[in-house]
């Protein structure tokens, strides 16, 4: 933990982490998965229900104008049509370099680990007595893997691109990312599809597995100099 957080920050923004930000991505990690549990926790003991009630109320009483557009798009991309995204992202990185798209596979068992803690916590989705239900889903309710696979989807691609980018663009991408992740867990809660505590799982689950790939040591990933096309510009390779 010597490492300055400035230099950890500037390393996974540019999306080249190495000493400095492997440093803090491990404790990062550790505490995410931490904040997880505890929140599996707290679901589990009823806690979280009347505080969920209560702010779900909340967002599907504002008016959210045009930002409904984007919300309802996140919401249909479920099911086989999420996998779909996954798949074509994941693809799409590996055709441009190998290690970005290993780095995409490797967060996508995020989604799988989703799907399992479903089966084992067993959580109801919120009902009608409750809070409005705009777009009624089946399956258990926690975590979100909307928030899942939107948190490491969109952290994955904005590491793997970041490197490609001129600098001054690397913040607008990032941007990006995280607006997506908001979008997707006020989408989820203001469809009645889960409670805030399920995208809050959701995220840390999500953001907890993507740090953990991207602390893994450098020799454990496929070269970044590897090229599929022999025309293809060769990424700078990190200097340890």
């Amino acid at each position: 933990m010597s490492a300055q957080p400035k230099e950890a920050a500037k390393e996974i923004l540019a999306g080249e982490p190495q000493e400095a930000a492997r440093s803090w991505l491990g404790w990062t990690a550790l505490a995410m998965f931490v904040l997880f549990g505890i929140d599996t926790v707290l679901v589990l003991d009823g806690f979280w229900l009347p505080i969920d009630v209560r702010i779900t109320t909340f967002i599907q009483g504002l008016n959210w104008g045009p930002i409904v557009y984007p919300m309802e798009l996140i919401n249909v991309t479920a099911g086989y049509w999420q996998v779909l995204a996954g798949v074509i992202a994941i693809v799409a990185l590996f055709v441009v370099e190998r290690r970005a798209g290993w780095l995409m596979l490797i967060g996508s068992v995020s989604s799988l680990l989703d799907n399992i803690i479903k089966l084992l916590v067993s959580r109801q989705r919120p009902t009608v007595d409750l809070v409005h239900i705009l777009t009624p889903a089946s399956g258990f309710s926690y975590p979100s893997g909307h928030a899942v696979f939107f948190t490491w989807m969109s952290f994955m691609l904005a590491v793997s691109l970041a490197p490609r980018i001129k600098p001054v663009y690397r913040p607008a991408i990032w941007l990006v990312a995280t607006t997506v992740i908001v979008l997707t867990c006020i989408a989820r809660v203001w469809a009645g599809d889960h409670w805030p505590s399920d995208v809050i799982g959701g995220v840390l689950l999500g953001a907890g597995w993507s740090a953990l790939v991207l602390w893994l040591p450098e020799r454990w990933l496929p070269s970044p100099s590897f090229r599929w096309f022999s025309g293809r510009l060769r990424r700078r390779s990190p200097s340890h």
